[in-house]
């Protein structure tokens, strides 16, 4: 992939948990790694009523990989959409290490609305 590809600025965030000092805890996101991406726009769903798996993927993003640390399904992406004028935030619901070679990423992900 020419590095031309990657146009988009996104920032791959973990999701931590604080005490609120009562027994409990919250929930916050923190960016992790800022970098660039490819996005494309695309509609897969996934059903399978008798287990009662739904699985729904609207985006593909393709990232560097990062050497620092492995992308996990319980981490999101945030964008910050130039046409729209707001952040979009999608959640990763699978990561395929492209030719298993460590050099390209592809997360398959969907957005929160």
């Amino acid at each position: 992939m020419r590095s031309g590809d990657l146009k988009h600025k996104i920032i791959i965030q973990e999701k931590t948990s604080t005490s609120d000092n009562m027994g409990g805890f919250s929930y916050t996101w923190k960016d992790l790694y800022p970098t660039r991406a490819a996005i494309w726009p695309i509609k897969a769903k996934e059903r399978l009523d008798a287990m009662k798996l739904e699985l729904q993927v609207d985006h593909r993003i393709r990232i560097r990989h990062p050497r620092t640390f492995e992308v996990t399904a319980d981490m999101r992406v945030k964008w910050f959409d130039h046409i729209a004028k707001t952040n979009k935030y999608f959640n990763v619901i699978s990561i395929i290490n492209i030719d298993k070679l460590n050099v390209m990423l592809e997360l398959l992900v969907t957005e929160e609305v």
